[in-house]
């Protein structure tokens, strides 16, 4: 989970922590009574470890944007889907969002110091997204589950394709050398290192 503040406000990616434990380890007092100027919730794709508090979020911000692929709506509806099993609940998820399907390369959100564009990576699910994100005139990318550090996101659970991933992964190696990513789990990297150590941008 990422949480980004700015000139802007609050935006929350994959919120896979209560709004409670994101205010005390992020120090954002009143963040989880609905008192921070959260604007947007982005969710890369539907699996429960990404999106496991959502539906806090939005409780604690109705009027924030909820942003998420419909291709993945299958997934939150089925707990076996989004493998909220393998954690010992049969969790499913109704919430209403803007659609991000047929997206790929649009401005989602814009403002005079925050742009958020969509990148379609399908292939860890059929409705993954990346996030490119300018705060204040820096670039970073937020890949979900789609790119890891020297590695990607697993394709053999329901809605994954190692070929689809692929496809995907030649689209994001174009992307400036420069770019920094954020995965959704593990450590940072940038996209001129993944060209040169990850094996999956070789394929």
């Amino acid at each position: 989970m990422y949480i980004l503040t700015g000139p802007s406000g609050v935006f929350v990616i994959d919120p896979s922590v209560s709004p409670k434990a994101a205010e005390d380890y992020c120090n954002l007092p009143g963040l989880a009574s609905g008192e921070c100027p959260v604007k947007a919730i982005l969710l890369t794709h539907g699996h429960h470890d990404h999106i496991k508090y959502v539906n806090s979020w939005i409780s604690a911000y109705p009027s924030a944007g909820v942003f998420f692929s419909s291709n993945d709506r299958e997934l939150i509806k089925n707990a076996f889907m989004n493998c909220s099993y393998m954690e010992g609940s049969e969790t499913v998820y109704d919430f209403k969002f803007s659609d991000l399907a047929g997206t790929y390369g649009q401005n989602i959100y814009k403002d005079d110091s925050m742009e958020i564009r969509t990148f379609e990576t399908p292939g860890h699910t059929m409705g993954s997204v990346c996030f490119l994100v300018n705060l204040s005139g820096e670039e970073m990318l937020f890949t979900g589950d789609t790119v890891f550090k020297g590695s990607v996101g697993r394709t053999d659970m329901p809605g994954g394709s190692s070929k689809i991933l692929a496809e995907s992964i030649r689209r994001i190696a174009k992307l400036d050398p420069g770019l920094r990513i954020y995965p959704g789990h593990g450590p940072e990297s940038t996209i001129g290192y993944e060209i040169r150590f990850n094996p999956f941008f070789s394929l």
